[in-house]
């Protein structure tokens, strides 16, 4: 576990333009599964394992759209449990088979999020699991906040003026903003979603698929600490793939689809700003995404 984070930094030369804020990158895809989920893994088993519901050889069920089931299988084969993913239709098959290479169990699902998280908890009950529930769960936030957060504020010098995060189960942002707010009042946060997505047009909206971004859901993180989140910017998959493939190009930034709409956004508050930091995160690798980049 202890690979888990302490991920590099990067800053943009190439896209970026005259006249534009610095734009730093965190490369999350550094961490041993190739995404940020590590963190949340660790933390979320971690937790259960502290509250006592998790014994010796029990069962972890969790609903992800990829990569944090893959983290979790990762985690529960380093520590000896059983990972049962619930894991929704059009998933990258990349992920799944590194998910099944690990020991771990799939269960795909059609529905969209909440069928997901309806089948993640009936599995754990019938199991006698336990389902970590990344959407909902406060390990979620507080790996963010105790691990990304404080690298972020360290590896900036304290000094930076917005953080562009897209917004999946919403842990990271959350727990990103409410220690950067701590630390620096004028930070501003700003959430990336796909365009159309449930999240600022309300539940029955169902957005552009972006994976690992929530596109037809509103976690419960988010309901909780929404108020930390200062506006929100909607991406279509065509920009997040033609980010993605220029970020690769021209940077060598080797992230996902986020990682583009993450991008796609971070310049555009740059350019706003005129100046100043703005920092984002290359939440997954490319490598899980071949099959879109020719």
């Amino acid at each position: 576990m202890s690979l888990v984070g302490g991920t590099p930094i990067v800053e943009l030369k190439n896209l970026r333009k005259p006249g534009m804020a610095r734009i730093l990158v965190k490369l999350e895809y550094m961490n041993p599964t190739g995404s940020h989920k590590d963190r949340i893994a660790t933390y979320m088993i971690g937790e259960a394992e502290k509250q006592g519901i998790l014994k010796p050889g029990g069962v972890v069920v969790e609903a992800s759209s990829g990569n944090t089931a893959l983290s979790v299988a990762w985690v529960a084969a380093q520590l000896g449990y059983k990972a049962i993913l619930v894991v929704e239709e059009g998933a990258s098959p990349v992920k799944i088979g590194l998910i099944k290479a690990l020991g771990a169990k799939v269960v795909e699902v059609s529905g969209g999020y909440e069928e997901a998280l309806k089948t993640a908890e009936e599995i754990a009950y019938k199991e006698g699991g336990v389902f970590l529930n990344q959407y909902d769960n406060e390990a979620n936030v507080k790996a963010h906040y105790e691990t990304t957060a404080r690298e972020i504020y360290t590896q900036t010098g304290g000094i930076l003026d917005a953080f562009v995060m897209g917004i999946g189960t919403c842990g990271t942002i959350a727990g990103v903003a409410m220690y950067l707010k701590e630390k620096a009042e004028n930070v501003k946060i700003i959430g990336v979603v796909p365009r159309g997505a449930a999240i600022p047009r309300g539940l029955g909206a169902v957005g552009e698929r972006i994976e690992g971004l929530s596109h037809d859901g509103i976690p419960n993180i988010y309901r909780r600490y929404r108020e930390l989140i200062d506006r929100l910017e909607e991406v279509g998959f065509r920009e997040a793939l033609d980010y993605m493939r220029d970020a690769i190009k021209f940077e060598g930034i080797m992230g996902g689809l986020s990682t583009g709409a993450n991008l796609c956004i971070a310049l555009r508050v740059a350019e706003e700003l005129g100046r100043g930091v703005v920092v984002t995160l290359a939440p997954d690798s490319v490598m899980r995404y071949l099959h879109l980049v020719s």
